[in-house]
C-alpha cells in the first residue's frame, strides 16, 4: 500500500502573496549607490516624452516627467540595484488614482532603457488580470543611440529554468509561448502549486532579459531582469495581500538552466 506523506501533498488552499514572499529577497543583489548624486534622463521611443530621475546622496529619488501623461511628478524612496556592470534597476512607487509603480532598467553607457508601468486595478477590474503592465522602450539622453533598443523577444520559449530565491524558495519556470509560462513551486509555502500565467519578455542585451508575469488566481504582478550569463535575477512582486494591503516586495534568485524543449520539428508555439 502506498501512503502519501504531508511533504508530498500540495496545500489545498491557494496562498496569498504574503504567505510566500517572506525571505524571497534573500538571494537578491544588494542595493546600489552608484546613482547617488546623479540625474538620468529617459526618453521614450514612442515619442510621448521623457522623464528625469534624480537620486540624492541618501538614495531617495525625484522623478520629473516631460510630456508623459501617465506619470505624475513625485519623490520618495527608490529601490536601486546594479544588476550588471554599468546597468541599473530603479523601482519607484508613483501617485495616481490606482496603486502603481514604475520600474526602469537602463545601461547609461550603452544607452538603452526600458520602463514598465505596473497598475493594480480595483476588484471590479475589466482587464485580463487585476495587475496590468505597459512597456516603454527608450534610451538615455535626448538623441536616439545607434544601438538596438529593448524589444519583445521569443528567446525564452522552450526554456526551463530553476530560480533559487532562498533555502526555502525554489521555483521552476517553463516558458510555453510568447504569451504564457508555467511556474511550479518545488520548495516553499506553495510547494506543489503551479499555474500557467500571462507573461511578457523583452530582450535587453545578449543573455539579458526583462520578464514579467501577471497572475490570475491572486492579484499579483512581477517585473524581473534575468541575467543568464551571470546566473542572477533581480526583480519584484507587486500585489495585494490577504488583508487587502498593497505590497511591493523585492526579490532575487540564482538562475539555474534546467533544460529545453525543441519545437521546430513539430509546431512553433504562439
Amino acid at each position: 500500500m502506498t501512503v502519501q506523506t504531508g511533504n508530498l501533498i500540495e496545500p489545498t488552499q491557494w496562498r496569498n502573496m504574503e504567505d510566500f514572499s517572506e525571505g524571497i529577497e534573500t538571494n537578491r543583489l544588494p542595493q546600489a549607490d552608484g546613482l547617488n548624486g546623479t540625474t538620468t534622463t529617459i526618453t521614450l521611443a514612442d515619442g510621448s516624452g521623457s522623464f528625469d530621475i534624480t537620486v540624492d546622496a541618501e538614495g531617495r529619488a525625484t522623478w520629473t516627467p516631460h510630456g508623459i501623461q501617465w506619470l505624475n511628478e513625485g519623490s520618495g524612496p527608490a529601490d536601486i540595484v546594479q544588476f550588471l556592470a554599468g546597468a541599473y534597476w530603479v523601482d519607484i512607487t508613483t501617485k495616481g488614482d490606482l496603486p502603481q509603480t514604475v520600474t526602469t532598467v537602463f545601461h547609461p553607457e550603452r544607452r538603452w532603457a526600458l520602463v514598465v508601468h505596473t497598475i493594480v486595478h480595483g476588484e471590479d477590474f475589466a482587464t485580463e488580470t487585476r495587475v496590468m503592465q505597459e512597456y516603454y522602450p527608450g534610451w538615455i539622453g535626448d538623441e536616439r543611440p545607434d544601438a538596438n533598443l529593448p524589444a519583445p523577444s521569443r528567446d525564452l520559449v522552450g526554456k526551463r529554468t530553476l530560480f533559487r530565491y532562498s533555502a526555502n524558495h525554489l521555483y521552476e519556470h517553463i516558458y510555453l509561448s510568447s504569451r504564457r509560462f508555467v511556474w511550479h513551486n518545488l520548495v516553499g509555502e506553495q510547494r506543489g502549486h503551479a499555474a500557467a500565467e500571462l507573461a511578457t519578455t523583452y530582450k535587453l542585451d545578449d543573455g539579458l532579459y526583462l520578464f514579467t508575469w501577471r497572475e490570475e488566481k491572486i492579484p499579483v504582478g512581477t517585473v524581473f531582469v534575468f541575467d543568464y550569463e551571470n546566473g542572477r535575477s533581480t526583480g519584484k512582486f507587486l500585489g495585494i495581500t490577504g488583508s487587502n494591503e498593497i505590497q511591493n516586495q523585492g526579490a532575487g534568485a540564482y538562475v539555474i538552466p534546467f533544460g529545453y524543449s525543441e519545437y521546430a520539428d513539430h509546431q512553433e508555439p504562439v
